[in-house]
């Protein structure tokens, strides 16, 4: 839910980008709506830009990183998806919303990204949380245009979350 909710925030503050998804839903049926790739586009980059997971893992072995430094086996490391996600040295403009930079990804890029984690720790609810997220982001776009009525804030706890963010959702006739 926190996933559909940051991707409803960014398309109201892009309403060039939601203009663009509806067009491109248009030309499809709803049964055919998950094909879009423009709502792909869209879904990877909210993912990309608002991860609201993180992973916590035990090491089954010792790691050494890209620094030298070692993490011990059996030492328990929190990873921020944020940070990776974020980093400038992987994704140009980070900190923007742009659904285009899925066009064409790099390998960097595919490498790094994977909101629902990797292994056999993976997220297991990532297909039930895949199609609501396709499916709730096609149905609401496809109908009303999304406006943003009061900017809220993020709220790190165990998850990330949007606190106090206003849409005005009008109907599209």
């Amino acid at each position: 839910a926190y996933s559909i909710s940051f991707i409803l925030i960014e398309l109201a503050r892009n309403p060039n980008e939601q203009m663009k998804l509806r067009e491109s839903l248009s030309k499809l049926s709803p049964e055919n709506w998950t094909g879009s790739e423009h709502l792909r586009r869209i879904i990877n980059e909210g993912m990309r830009l608002h991860p609201v997971g993180r992973s916590l893992r035990e090491n089954g072995r010792d790691i050494k990183t890209s620094k030298d430094e070692l993490l011990p086996k059996g030492s328990v490391a929190v990873l921020n998806f944020m940070l990776l996600f974020r980093n400038p040295d992987i994704f140009e403009e980070p900190d923007s919303f742009l659904p285009s930079r899925w066009e064409n990804p790099t390998r960097e890029m595919l490498d790094a990204f994977n909101p629902f984690s990797l292994g056999k720790q993976n997220c297991i609810g990532q297909s039930l949380a895949r199609a609501n997220t396709f499916g709730i982001i096609a149905r609401i776009c496809s109908e009303f245009e999304l406006s943003l009525e009061s900017e809220g804030y993020v709220d790190f706890c165990l998850t990330v979350k949007p606190v106090g963010y206003y849409l005005k959702a009008r109907r599209i006739q």
